[in-house]
């Protein structure tokens, strides 16, 4: 039975295990002579990013790139939260490549619920950036300018922690409301997260993107959501949470309410306005600013949430 249950922490969405969709393909094609290759998917008529689907040893991976992805282009690596995969985050990666980012989905440990393997994070991401540009057909990318590195929830606590250990492994880091940064130590790459003023799916507010903000040591941003509240199938719900960031929720976790296609747009904008910043403009908050209809606030530098 679904409830959500309020307190001083805020609300934590106690909820039936929801599976995670796969989403359809259109035009695939299978039987690559690459034997590590699943599927590639070419939309029809340019509808949305292609994708390539990738086993390795280290782990799966799912890639997305555009029409617009340039010769030299940056890559953002996504590390997948705990009980989720590589199909789970197409409409974050739409936005993320529609601004001409290749967006690389890591599942490091795959069939298994627990994401939080730093080891097996930084495993999977070195293989990916020694390997990607092969995968990607055409004049798309052809070499990476930046590599960011993160993860959602579990995968954004094991990218911290792999960050954290070994600074060459990323230029920069974007990561959606890590599971626990309290557990993961220092980093000094530019930095920027998105999390939540509200405690849901049993991610303490406190522990996740704001420790992570915390814990970051060089330019820093953090984009936190305000509590937004609606009544839904759940009950009285937050309409904007910690698995907002994947197509269909989390299994085990959703507040039965339609993530707004705003929200993704909101994300992609700041991620553009934070990989600007940090590699070819000039850094202040001014430019991490963005016109957002999910309610934001913004912490920069020296703020403290």
């Amino acid at each position: 039975m679904n409830a959500t249950v309020c307190g001083m922490m805020g609300c934590v969405l106690l909820l039936g295990f929801l599976p995670a969709c796969k989403a359809s393909s259109a035009n695939l094609e299978t039987g690559s002579d690459d034997p590590a290759e699943d599927t590639r998917n070419e939309p029809l008529n340019g509808a949305g990013p292609a994708h390539v689907d990738k086993t390795l040893s280290t782990g799966r991976v799912r890639v997305y790139y555009g029409s617009t992805t340039p010769a030299a282009c940056d890559a953002i690596l996504i590390g997948v939260g705990t009980a989720m995969s590589t199909d789970g985050y197409e409409k974050l990666s739409t936005r993320l490549t529609s601004h001409g980012y290749v967006v690389a989905i890591l599942d490091h440990n795959p069939g298994n619920l627990i994401k939080t393997d730093s080891k097996k994070y930084r495993n999977l991401a070195v293989e990916v950036k020694t390997k990607m540009i092969g995968w990607i057909p055409g004049s798309k990318c052809s070499s990476v300018a930046h590599w960011i590195l993160g993860g959602h929830s579990a995968g954004g606590q094991a990218a911290q922690g792999a960050i954290s250990k070994e600074a060459t492994l990323a230029d920069a880091i974007f990561s959606i409301d890590p599971y626990d940064a309290t557990a993961v130590g220092n980093v000094n790459v530019p930095a920027m997260y998105w999390g939540f003023d509200v405690t849901t799916c049993f991610v303490d507010k406190n522990k996740a993107a704001k420790a992570a903000y915390d814990h970051s040591l060089g330019l820093r941003a953090f984009y936190r959501v305000a509590v937004d509240q609606a009544w839904g199938a759940c009950g009285y719900a937050p309409r904007y949470f910690h698995c907002s960031f994947a197509d269909n929720d989390c299994p085990g976790c959703t507040d039965c309410m339609d993530t707004p296609d705003s929200f993704y747009d909101d994300v992609g904008q700041s991620v553009h306005s934070f990989i600007h910043a940090a590699f070819y403009g000039t850094w202040s908050k001014n430019a991490l600013t963005i016109a957002s209809t999910t309610p934001l606030t913004l912490y920069t530098g020296n703020d403290q949430p």
